[in-house]
């Protein structure tokens, strides 16, 4: 049985889109579960209609705004399937997308989460493309090269550090889905937390073909702070999210926890790096630089844009 997880909120101008791209699918699924997250627009007129010819589709709508995080948990709670795809709202998934990843799951059953590659395109709908840069795939998203067509097995380390793939390329097993369910914590984004919880028994997989379109809209960036407190956020954010990850791992595997040295490691370089910059520490961050968790969690560049932002006095950013 496949599932789709929908979480939508205010959808109305692509949803519709993106309905039809599921319901065009070449291996058609079982079920569509929509959590609607209180919109205010006409994203439930949009689901409703389609709900008249389309009785796959499983729709709820909650009483008060949870947030994308606690919206996706909802969605992937309510699902039946022993797959899973989850699905944003203004997307477009290729025709052959869910039989293409079906068959790659039903065919290896060690592979417990599957993402693909994608293609971007713009709010109106016009497919673009960006210069691959050397070392990465992905669309530079990965910090690996992987050769088109390749099946690549990403590691749990690598996932302490960064989340290279987004929810809506994943397909999960339903057993990944329970684990992401028990563990869950709102300090992780849902995807980055499935990833580290099947990578941690090497069940992360990417498959390099593109089978969606990724859509990029202004809607994309919100919550992100903007001017000079958008950098300092930029420069604390990395660091932020690799000592949640190294947290979260002592949470769920606390013995293993104890014998993994470099996530302790981490937690000592996340903090005091964090401090450094809070207190623009130039000496510090200069030391830090010799550290190899720092070159795995930004590049030179960053690096030393992380030095030149000591340098602005406070109370300027």
């Amino acid at each position: 049985m496949i599932s789709v997880a929908m979480a939508v909120y205010n959808g109305e101008m692509y949803l519709q889109e993106q309905l039809d791209s599921i319901f065009s699918q070449t291996d058609p699924v079982d079920e569509i579960v929509i959590v609607d997250d209180c919109s205010s627009d006409g994203t439930m007129d949009i689901i409703q209609d389609c709900l008249k010819t389309h009785p796959e589709i499983r729709l709820y709508r909650n009483d008060v705004n949870l947030g994308y995080k606690k919206n996706f948990r909802k969605a992937v709670s309510l699902c039946r399937g022993d797959i899973i795809f989850l699905c944003d709202q203004d997307d477009r998934w290729f025709p052959d997308k869910v039989k293409i990843m079906t068959n790659i799951l039903m065919q290896n059953p060690d592979i417990e989460v599957l993402s693909s590659s994608f293609e971007f395109m713009d709010s109106q709908s016009e497919v673009y493309a960006v210069k691959l840069r050397k070392g990465m795939s992905n669309n530079n998203m990965y910090l690996k090269p992987v050769e088109r067509g390749e099946l690549h097995n990403v590691s749990f380390r690598e996932f302490c550090s960064h989340n290279y793939f987004q929810g809506c390329s994943l397909a999960v097993r339903k057993e990944t889905a329970g684990e992401f369910l028990s563990n869950w914590t709102d300090r992780l984004p849902h995807d980055w937390l499935i990833a580290l919880l099947a990578s941690h028994d090497h069940g992360f997989w990417f498959l390099n073909i593109p089978l969606f379109f990724y859509r990029t809209h202004t809607g994309n960036t919100i919550g992100v702070p903007r001017g000079r407190k958008h950098e300092e956020w930029v420069r604390l954010k990395f660091a932020q999210d690799m000592l949640a990850v190294a947290e979260t791992i002592q949470k769920i595997w606390p013995e293993e926890y104890e014998n993994i040295l470099f996530c302790k490691e981490r937690i000592e370089f996340c903090r005091a790096h964090i401090e450094a910059l809070k207190k623009r520490q130039f000496m510090k961050l200069l030391v830090q630089n010799l550290n190899p968790f720092y070159r795995e969690l930004k590049t030179g560049r960053a690096r030393v844009m992380d030095l030149l932002f000591c340098l602005i006095p406070r109370g300027k950013t």
